[in-house]
């Protein structure tokens, strides 16, 4: 047995788990102080402690849907890998690709129109009304505007299409990345469908090349949900592989404590790269002429930022492949990863993500902005029709903020609790039904199960069983992005 099937890969959910503790920080930031996505806040200006490199990481945002995509692209091979490593069960394999092909979509689709129609129903009552008035434009920007009941019933179904169409939800505006993490999935299932009777070198090679074309493919997003999904896929395949694993047991104290810090201080540092106005402090203009524009003229790019590509999905994006090799090759990381805080918050994350943008946009903006969404006047409209730019209403207090920092996080995660014991059971149950009804009964032994397994926990929950190392091959108990 080789030294990495005796580890377990509960580091998994772990970096979920932080990954849902980073998308509540990017959007508290993007509400409520937004200047921290810049190096400085102004030209030439000194930054704040937030706003320096490495520790502005939390806050700049970028990060989330790239670790959801490699997650993806690790999760997805995990078991059909083990099949066809550990148990030489090609067909097994097969079946299991076909099976988590299945459920996939219900497992996404279904607790994402649950997720939209309670955005709906406050939309109806009027609780966005803080958001449609405040001085924040990316919370306005994010909430429903108020519409008469029968266009917000019209707004609603298109909303649940377009969610998987064009990823434009006006009542939840974060469900953007399920539509391509859905296609990312079935990207994942399509290649191991191809190559899974290829022999191991083959099969690396593919996996690399994929990863390189993405990179080199400058289209929108296709580094975040194409280049990390791959990757994901090429580690969960190294993770079987004997050889790799003893090379790695072998030269573990080398790898661990001196190429995993450089690959991290050099990710953190080029994905501190940040979101606008990069000519505003010495250090990010130099990353940007490193790394965006080394001639200065627009005319070339560089390998990680290529001509025509987004450089601060680039950057970050580099970040993530660094993180996410500095875990493969480190057991103290993944140790860490496996705490059992992180853990909890990994099994939650799926829920968090749904949940905290309705949340921000309703209680949190109500404590820093008031309920009413008063005193407000209606500015009219100009001399030739258009309207005025209204008199958009500011937070209380900085106290108010701070209030609405601490309640928004702590009822974010009581809800994300709520909704796994009770609403993604239920998707799970019904996801668990219609398998049954679709696939043979011969197979139900092995998937029998599966709706709950695909959120990672095969009985049902974090039970006693949860907290027991999985072997590498093992499925990976987290849940879906």
């Amino acid at each position: 047995m080789s030294a990495q099937s005796k580890k377990n890969i509960k580091w998994v959910e772990g970096l979920r788990g932080i990954t849902s503790a980073l998308v509540i920080s990017t959007h508290l930031a993007r509400a409520l102080d937004f200047p921290l996505f810049w190096p400085a806040d102004e030209k030439d200006g000194p930054p704040r402690l937030l706003q320096i490199p490495y520790l502005r990481i939390p806050w700049q945002g970028r990060l989330g849907v790239p670790i959801f995509a490699f997650l993806t692209g690790f999760v997805c091979a995990a078991k059909p890998l083990k099949l066809a490593y550990q148990q030489g069960n090609q067909s097994a394999s097969l079946m299991t690709v076909a099976r988590s092909a299945f459920r996939r979509p219900p497992r996404l689709v279904f607790p994402a129109v649950i997720a939209t129609l309670i955005s709906f129903v406050l939309s109806i009552f009027g609780a966005y009304t803080a958001s449609n008035r405040c001085d924040s434009f990316w919370v306005r920007f994010d909430a429903p505007d108020p519409l008469p009941l029968g266009a917000n019933f019209r707004r609603l179904f298109r909303a649940l299409l377009d969610t998987w169409t064009t990823t434009e939800n006006v009542y939840d505006r974060h469900q953007w990345a399920m539509r391509p993490l859905l296609i990312g999935a079935f990207q994942v299932y399509i290649v191991l469908a191809a190559t899974i009777g290829m022999r191991f070198r083959y099969r690396i090679l593919v996996h690399i090349l994929l990863v390189a074309y993405w990179l080199l493919n400058t289209g929108p997003l296709t580094e975040t949900f194409g280049a990390n999904l791959a990757l994901g896929t090429l580690l969960a395949e190294l993770s079987q592989h004997r050889p790799t694993q003893n090379f790695i047991t072998k030269y573990q104290r080398i790898l661990s404590y001196v190429i995993v810090p450089i690959l991290l201080l050099i990710g953190g540092y080029v994905g501190s790269y940040p979101h606008e106005h990069e000519d505003w402090a010495p250090w990010s203009l130099r990353l940007h002429k490193f790394l965006v524009d080394p001639a200065g003229d627009g005319s070339r790019g560089s390998f990680i930022v290529p001509r025509g590509s987004n450089a601060g999905r680039r950057t970050s994006a580099f970040m993530i492949q660094c993180v996410a090799v500095s875990i493969f090759l480190s057991p103290s990381l993944q140790n860490l990863l496996s705490h059992r805080l992180l853990l909890w918050l990994g099994h939650h994350s799926f829920a968090v993500y749904l949940t905290h943008g309705t949340i921000l946009r309703t209680l949190g903006m109500w404590i820093v902005y008031g309920i009413s969404g008063q005193p407000w006047v209606d500015p009219g409209k100009n001399e030739d029709g258009s309207p005025k730019e209204p008199l958009w209403l500011h937070p209380k207090s900085r106290g108010h903020k701070a209030a609405a920092i601490v309640i928004f996080t702590a009822v974010t995660y009581v809800a994300a609790w709520a909704w796994m014991k009770w609403v993604d059971t239920a998707c799970a149950r019904a996801t668990q039904w219609l398998e049954k009804k679709v696939f043979d009964d011969d197979e139900a032994a092995e998937g029998g199960k599966a709706g709950l397994a695909e959120k990672g926990f095969a009985n049902g929950g974090p039970s006693r069983e949860h907290a027991q190392p999985l072997l590498n091959g093992g499925e990976a108990r987290v849940p879906p992005p």
